[in-house]
């Protein structure tokens, strides 16, 4: 039988006590008790109480508080009144009762404080959700943009500049610089890395431009975002040597605590960056150094994100569209945004892309909007300049993908007759059924370019 609590019996009582407690309580409180002749509290019990013979109260409470028992009740036993030592047992029972209840009450209101809290927080983070469906479900954007003004700074070897951003460094995943000429002088090892505000550094690690677009954006990228407390971020460039380093500078910076500072720096003005968060645990995508085909074709695969693309331009539109129509670069999203028109399909093109073989070309689409219609996608490629402003650009395009429902994702893909060195980019959308186009947000998130020269050709 287990016990709630005990009572410690001085074993001087012990002939005493025998069958007191008995006599004298209800069976119900008597299963409660568990009476041993002891001198203190046994281990592992709670002890209610410590009987003691008549006058010996005073020096037992010293005793017991002397042993770390401070505040447990004495009670002095008195044969000739054994139905105190009842009343006293009883009102201790009581005593406790009511403490728990008082507990059980406290945690009664906490508990619903917190549930009330949990509700709160749950509202929250569906007005969040709703909202982030609402821009396309990005798992990366850009969350700070200070454009190149046009003017640069020499970092020597082994110089280095401290450039302090305006937000924390949690959920960064990668920050592009501008170094224009970075494409042409290679024999400069770049260092980057974040500094929290407990001097914690975290090192970037750059991605090389494949494609040698060249830009001028070179990106320093992360593993995985970084997670953790909000903390003040830094941002520290090294130059390890042994080349000069050209270092693009953005617009003037009215508050001295985010000015770049270092040995060359004006003192004045911001590093031209551009940082990018993403969702716990989500990347940017890396740009590969081996090839994902058949290395005997010799063909590369590689991942460009749009903001490494010239700006996009309406191409091909319906001519009686009077409803909204656009193509633009959502630089918070690093999306490119295609707004088909009720009357017909709408194309836009992104012209001159280096592209040193052109041989297949994808791209991952979204339908952005929660309310957003269903949308047709589609992609293609010609060389540079092979389709006129009034060309029929219908026979450059792959096949479509056809009715992705609002939020929905997809993938469209192109294949030209022949390798292509520069590139015209064709992006188009339409409507999957005849309905108003408000909302209709087509979004090409990111394009895979397969380059090279099959062995055949060279044979």
């Amino acid at each position: 039988m287990t016990f709630a609590y005990s009572i410690a019996v001085d074993p001087t009582l012990a002939r005493v006590c025998d069958g007191l407690l008995e006599r004298h309580l209800p069976p119900t409180l008597l299963g409660m008790l568990d009476v041993a002749e002891t001198d203190g509290p046994v281990p592992g019990r709670t002890c209610l109480a410590q009987l003691m013979p008549l006058g010996a109260g005073a020096d037992e409470a010293k005793r017991l508080s002397e042993s770390g028992h401070h505040g447990l009740p004495v009670i002095e036993v008195d044969p000739e009144h054994p139905e105190l030592l009842a009343e006293r047992v009883t009102a201790l029972l009581v005593e406790r009762l009511q403490r728990s209840e008082t507990t059980a009450a406290a945690s009664r209101e906490a508990a619903a404080l917190l549930r009330r809290e949990n509700i709160s927080g749950a509202g929250r983070f569906r007005e969040i959700e709703s909202f982030l469906h609402a821009l396309g479900n990005p798992h990366v954007a850009q969350s700070l943009n200070w454009e190149p003004s046009g003017t640069v700074a020499e970092l020597p070897a082994d110089g280095s500049v401290v450039q302090h951003l305006p937000l924390n460094i949690v959920s960064i995943t990668a920050i592009d610089l501008w170094l224009p000429e970075r494409l042409h002088v290679r024999n400069c090892e770049i260092r980057v890395s974040l500094q929290d505000s407990t001097g914690d550094e975290h090192a970037l690690a750059e991605i090389p431009d494949e494609m040698r677009i060249g830009s001028g954006w070179v990106r320093f990228a992360l593993p995985m975002a970084l997670q953790g407390d909000a903390r003040n971020c830094s941002l520290i460039l090294r130059n390890a040597g042994p080349a000069r380093l050209v270092v693009g500078l953005g617009m003037r910076m009215p508050d001295a605590r985010f000015t770049a500072q270092g040995d060359t720096m004006p003192g004045d003005q911001v590093l031209a960056l551009r940082v990018w968060k993403a969702l716990a645990g989500a990347s940017i995508p890396e740009r590969r150094d081996a090839p994902m085909i058949d290395p005997r074709l010799e063909m590369t695969a590689s991942l460009l994100q749009p903001s490494a693309l010239p700006a996009p331009e309406i191409f091909g539109m319906p001519s009686s569209a009077t409803d909204y129509i656009t193509a633009d670069f959502w630089a918070a999203e690093d999306a490119i945004m295609v707004h088909p028109s009720r009357s017909g399909a709408v194309c836009a093109v992104i012209r001159d892309v280096p592209m040193r073989g052109l041989l297949q070309l994808s791209a991952v689409v979204n339908t952005g909007h929660a309310r957003s219609p269903n949308l047709n996608f589609a992609i293609g490629v010609t060389p540079h300049r092979a389709i006129g402003r009034d060309g029929i650009w219908e026979s450059c395009m792959g096949s479509w993908v056809h009715g992705l429902p609002a939020n929905g994702w997809g993938q469209v893909h192109c294949v030209p007759k022949g390798p292509i060195e520069r590139a015209d980019i064709y992006l188009a959308t339409s409507l999957a059924q005849d309905m108003p186009n408000e909302h209709s947000w087509g979004l090409f998130r990111s394009f895979r370019a397969v380059t090279g020269q099959r062995a055949t050709q060279e044979e």
